[in-house]
């Protein structure tokens, strides 16, 4: 698993032929980039890997992370009064509609310690295999190595591919309730 975008794929982007090697730590850093705005973007995460999120107020939540397959097993944790770790048993996961619910398991309840008590859920998100990446994401990541290459500055340039960038990614968006 990697990055979805190669660095012989964003070469092309740019025009450069394969043998030239001059800009590669420049090319790779745009690589870096245009992946951590897609996934921070769309909340897709392209290498797959344990994500922890965070929340406050114990009750059924919806994940950004994405995506998570159905046997994934969700990690939900809080600090107590004394400093002390607790992990809860048995959160369930829901996958629908291209969403993920962590709640109680069947039997199990959450405590109650107060409307703000914060609380984390870990789980394993992002795509096992890279042909899974959909091409918009693909896209928008080259667009923006581009001009990341050709606007050092962030002017004009980046605000249009940025722009074409949200639109190429809105629809796999995935915000919270």
């Amino acid at each position: 698993m990697a990055i979805p975008v190669t660095l012989e794929i964003a070469k092309r982007q740019l025009g450069l032929e394969p043998d030239d090697t001059s800009k590669d730590e420049a090319i790779g850093g745009y690589i870096a980039d245009a992946a951590a705005w897609v996934e921070e973007y769309t909340g897709h995460i392209f290498v797959a890997r344990n994500v922890t999120e965070s929340f406050r107020g114990f009750k059924p939540v919806m994940l950004r992370a994405w995506p998570i397959k159905a046997d994934a097993a969700p990690g939900v944790a809080y600090v107590d009064t004394m400093g002390a770790t607790i992990a809860l048993p048995g959160p369930r996961l829901d996958i629908s509609r291209g969403r993920a619910r962590v709640s109680p398991g069947v039997g199990c309840f959450w405590p109650f310690v107060d409307a703000q008590q914060p609380f984390t859920v870990t789980v394993r998100a992002g795509y096992e295999d890279d042909d899974e990446v959909p091409g918009n994401l693909r896209r928008a990541m080259l667009i923006l190595i581009a001009a990341y290459d050709d606007d050092r500055e962030g002017g004009e340039t980046f605000e249009k591919a940025e722009a074409s960038a949200r639109r190429l990614c809105s629809p796999f968006r995935v915000h919270r309730l």
